[in-house]
């Protein structure tokens, strides 16, 4: 029982070690590609770029200054200093950009590009690519065209978009074909093969990485062939085929050990682990995943020390101090590995990552939709204003109408009214000649007299006034015609007249009737409209 609760946890620290080991291994790999270095000591690098900066900066040669800072940059990155990595990258894209060296620039962003990206900087990553990708399409550099095509594609990867990843893989090995680069075509069938087997698909994962290994048995680089060997491992391991993955794994460990390539042992060490783990052979697996532990643990020590060198460089630590420091990080860091190699700290550390990106994600989507709303909220505030400014000018409009149509009406009005009162004055006049004349032509005056009789109130003024009114009162003709719908058009115009505010008098000489006949006609409207007694028939037609 005891050695099966050991074997468990053991289990889950080489797990979490292999975690930290596999992204390791990848930095290395991601290296070897993008920048292709000499195995030579990572400080003294640092320090003959960090000469060759100074010396440029004070001979004032801008473009030695900036391959020096992405020198510089690389160096940091491989030793796993990221945050130093980026900074220096950035300087070299300033001064190849104020330098106008755009196929440097491109150069220097693919190395920008992968360090964003491990950094978490998606976004800003696949922009730098895309730009030099537009570079070197530019310059038709076959080279640097398939180059990044394959780093575009590894981002497509990181993102989990593998249709992407598959598509711009697919274009890296057609130009690297095209142009004779066995080297870029093997690395791209690693590419490919990691993208299958992320995806399951372990028959085309294991096509890839075998064409990829047939080129690195040959081409020399012992770190490239190792990973070759465990790709396969994996893959044979993870088809149920046990002795063939033991087979290809063993190759791994021999090469890794022989080189010194520790993480890489570590690594092999865990596979043969897992692999016996599948047999059923305890003992082995307890063994092996023991030593990926102890060899785990030297290389993260080695990587540790390799980043203090770098970093005592860069920040111009004292040695005493740093050898006080690196035992002092040491002695937590070897406390922390063991406090946390427990399944309830693993089991915190990735709960609290999927609260921590749902967290982002929420605010992200939060800030989205508050700018969307501020932004409907901003557009209908200005449909309301054009809306508003619409409908002022049409009041305003209408204003103009209505007074212009009132103006017409009252002139109209007054026009009738004298025409009217003359008639009235003319008609007087010859009544009275009619009475006290005895002379011939009487008949023919009162001929004119019965004409002037029957055409009193037919004059064409009455249809422009009654149009007019009508226009400018089109509501009160409607509720008018609700109260009583069979009111004449003498009833009308008496109604409209009083509408118009206008004295007995004037109507009654409007209308062509007397006083009397005028009193009268205000008693029937009063019962067509069902008015009560006593209530004003003016104030009535005022109130509709």
């Amino acid at each position: 029982m005891l050695r099966t609760t050991v074997l468990m946890m053991i289990s889950v620290f080489c797990a979490w070690g292999n975690l930290y080991a596999q992204n390791t291994t990848a930095m290395m790999e991601m290296d070897q590609r993008v920048f292709h270095t000499s195995l030579q000591a990572s400080d003294a690098l640092f320090i003959r770029q960090n000469e060759i900066y100074k010396q440029a900066k004070a001979n004032d040669d801008v473009l030695a200054q900036a391959r020096a800072l992405q020198r510089m940059g690389q160096i940091c990155y491989q030793m796993g200093l990221f945050t130093q990595s980026l900074s220096y990258h950035i300087k070299a894209d300033e001064i190849f950009r104020s330098d106008k060296n755009e196929r440097q620039t491109a150069d220097n962003l693919n190395d920008l590009a992968l360090i964003l990206l491990i950094t978490k900087q998606q976004k800003e990553a696949k922009q730098a690519y895309f730009k030099a990708l537009s570079t070197y399409q530019m310059f038709a550099d076959s080279n640097g065209i398939a180059r990044t095509y394959a780093n575009i594609g590894h981002y497509y990867e990181k993102v989990l978009n593998y249709d992407s990843a598959y598509h711009y893989q697919q274009k890296a090995m057609q130009v690297f074909e095209a142009v004779g680069n066995d080297e870029g075509v093997a690395l791209v069938n690693e590419n490919l093969g990691s993208i299958y087997e992320d995806k399951l698909q372990f028959d085309k994962a294991f096509s890839h990485f075998s064409k990829a290994l047939a080129w690195f048995e040959k081409g020399g680089n012992n770190e490239m062939l190792i990973d070759a060997y465990n790709n396969l491992g994996d893959i044979y391991r993870k088809r149920g085929q046990y002795v063939q993955a033991l087979q290809f794994t063993r190759k791994a460990e021999k090469l890794a050990k022989r080189s010194k390539a520790y993480s890489r042992l570590s690594s092999a060490y865990r596979d043969l682990g897992k692999t016996y783990s599948f047999l059923k052979q305890t003992d082995s697996t307890f063994h092996y995943l023991e030593l990926s532990r102890e060899y785990f643990l030297s290389s993260y020590s080695d990587e540790s020390k390799k980043q203090e060198a770098i970093l005592k460089v860069i920040y111009g630590l004292d040695r005493k101090e740093v050898q006080i420091t690196e035992m002092a990080r040491q002695e937590k860091v070897a406390w922390a590995i063991y406090i946390v190699s427990g399944i309830a700290g693993l089991v915190f550390i990735l709960i609290a990552g999927v609260i921590i990106r749902n967290q982002r994600h929420r605010i992200l989507r939060e800030r989205e939709t508050r700018e969307r709303e501020e932004e409907i909220s901003k557009t209908k505030q200005e449909l309301m204003l054009v809306d508003l400014n619409n409908k002022k000018l049409q009041e305003e409009q209408l204003k103009e109408n209505l007074h212009a149509k009132a103006k017409e009406i009252t002139a109209h009005t007054l026009q009738t009214i004298q025409k009217n009162q003359l008639l009235e004055d003319i008609r007087e006049a010859l009544t009275e000649m009619i009475k006290s004349d005895s002379r011939s032509y009487k008949k023919e005056l009162r001929s004119l007299l019965n004409q002037i009789n029957q055409n009193f109130n037919k004059d064409a003024y009455w249809d422009d006034f009654r149009r007019i009114f009508e226009e400018i009162n089109q509501e009160f003709f409607d509720r008018l015609q609700q109260i009583n719908p069979g009111l004449s058009a003498t009833d009308i115009k008496f109604i409209s007249l009083i509408k118009l505010n206008m004295n007995a008098p004037d109507i009654a000489a409007l209308l062509s009737v007397s006083t009397d006949s005028l009193r009268v006609a205000r008693y029937r409207l009063r019962k067509k409209l069902k008015l009560e007694q006593g209530a004003s028939l003016t104030a009535f037609i005022q109130s509709i």
